[in-house]
């Protein structure tokens, strides 16, 4: 890197810090912490949930899937539109009216503390691999351009995101990712400048590239239910993912919880489905373009191809403006997964420990995200040898036990009682891993599946149970 990139990145990284900073002063408790005592307007809400999904893998794995694929990714961020109304129009305003602290208090309000706990410690474990896997994506980047080992530049990225976290909390890391989601959209169109001003014309990539619909059945239902980007499969998918993930999910719901009101709430959810759709389109039309310019060359690993275009073709200054915006990317996931994490543990595991004490409280609730964060990093080493492309191992590790999770709100909103919700989630689980080891079913139809497995056996014991209680009953 050159001197200019370097004071580009420099600067974004102490802007960043300030802000933490100043963002999370005056902080006296737990509940500040947490969710920033419902101070924050909507718009810059809804940005902060645009920047935690986004991650460095739409940055780096999208233009990687367009690359060597086409546009078909778009239909499952179709389905995350329709996912979004959902949430913001059944869901929220259930929390909302619950006045509850996590989005898990909602179980223990319809089943009890022991459900609460069940999805906490779910939501902990898949949100830990998830994460992940998304750190490892974002050291990569850093790898090639240092050239320290992987192991180094994830200790170093989580180093870098760690300070404004452990002391600003959730309104500190909603207002810098806000700040992240400028500086990454800024890097993606700097991308772009260059790619036109190269004289690679988009227009001259084959009509294939271009294709962002698929019927699903090249190859009969076969495929329709093996291959994972086709409109049925995206917006059945899609939408049971994004109510999963932004419904059922500390990391999102946290946020939407941080609002002034349900309205304010249902604004930013919606908004940011839209948002996240026009971010898809431009990041898989970069990979397009890529594929122009590299005129169709292969890469061992479909993720390091953006990467290479940054480190070799842009010119100085914008190298070190592209790498703060994957840099943005990756710190708005973990930032957000490290206040989710730690606000789950602490209020959904260990909600009466010291309770007549905030400074105790608010002390742990530090101590939990700096311990969240070095568990993350163990796991960013697990994916170091990884060939697939990283975002579609964090979405399969999202979906596999989704449709799980929405069933027990869903069985939660029909006041099911709770051995028939248990045991339908437990089928859901058990079914979903060995679906998951033993069969070519596509990641996309994971979550509609898993709540097909959770549904049937509650409503299926759920009648059983109203049958052998109603002789009592009539007696």
């Amino acid at each position: 890197m050159t001197t200019p990139d370097l004071i580009v990145l420099l600067g974004y990284f102490v802007l960043l810090q300030l802000v933490g900073f100043v963002a999370g002063r005056g902080q006296k408790d737990s509940a500040d912490f947490f969710s920033g005592k419902h101070t924050l307007p909507w718009w810059v809400i809804s940005a902060s949930i645009v920047a935690a999904e986004t991650s460095s893998l739409t940055f780096i794995s999208i233009p990687g899937l367009a690359y060597t694929g086409d546009l078909t990714f778009m239909q499952l961020a179709f389905g995350y539109v329709v996912g979004r109304i959902i949430v913001a129009f059944v869901f929220l305003p259930a929390y909302f009216k619950g006045n509850i602290e996590t989005v898990y208090a909602f179980l223990e309000l319809r089943f009890s503390i022991s459900m609460r706990r069940i999805a906490a410690v779910l939501f902990q474990i898949t949100r830990l691999f998830g994460t992940g896997v998304r750190l490892y994506a974002t050291a990569l980047p850093l790898s090639l351009i240092s050239g320290w080992s992987i192991t180094t530049s994830i200790l170093v990225f989580t180093l870098l995101t760690l300070p404004y976290t452990f002391f600003g909390g959730v309104r500190a890391a909603m207002w810098v990712e806000f700040i992240q989601t400028a500086v990454y959209l800024a890097g993606a169109f700097a991308a772009v400048f260059v790619l036109q001003v190269s004289g690679v014309d988009l227009g001259s990539a084959p009509a294939e590239k271009f294709r962002f619909l698929a019927s699903g059945f090249t190859n009969g239902w076969t495929s329709f239910f093996a291959q994972p980007f086709h409109i049925t499969a995206g917006i059945i998918g899609g939408a049971l993912l994004a109510i999963s993930s932004h419904g059922t999910d500390q990391l999102i719901v946290q946020k939407s919880l941080a609002c002034r009101n349900l309205k304010d709430a249902q604004k930013a959810m919606i908004t940011s489905g839209i948002l996240v759709d026009l971010q898809f389109l431009l990041f898989l039309i970069i990979g397009v373009w890529l594929f122009v310019f590299f005129k169709g060359a292969t890469f061992p690993v479909s993720d390091n191809i953006f990467p290479t275009f940054i480190i070799k073709h842009l010119p100085a200054g914008l190298v070190g403006l592209v790498l703060a915006a994957i840099f943005a990317t990756g710190q708005s996931t973990l930032s957000a997964t490290l206040s989710s994490l730690a606000s789950s543990t602490l209020l959904d595991i260990f909600p009466n420990y010291a309770k007549n004490d905030e400074r105790r409280r608010l002390r742990l609730s530090r101590i939990l995200t700096v311990l969240w964060a070095i568990a993350i990093m163990l796991i960013a080493l697990i994916f170091t040898d990884q060939k697939n492309p990283v975002v579609v191992i964090a979405l399969k590790l999202a979906s596999l036990l989704g449709g799980g999770i929405v069933g027990l709100y869903i069985l939660g909103f029909l006041q099911f009682r709770q051995l028939p919700a248990l045991v339908g989630f437990l089928a859901s689980a058990t079914g979903m891993a060995a679906i998951a080891f033993f069969s070519p079913l596509a990641w996309t139809w994971y979550v509609p599946t898993g709540l097909i497995f959770c549904l049937v056996p509650a409503f299926a014991l759920q009648l059983a149970l109203k049958v052998s209680r109603s002789p009592h009953e009539s007696a």
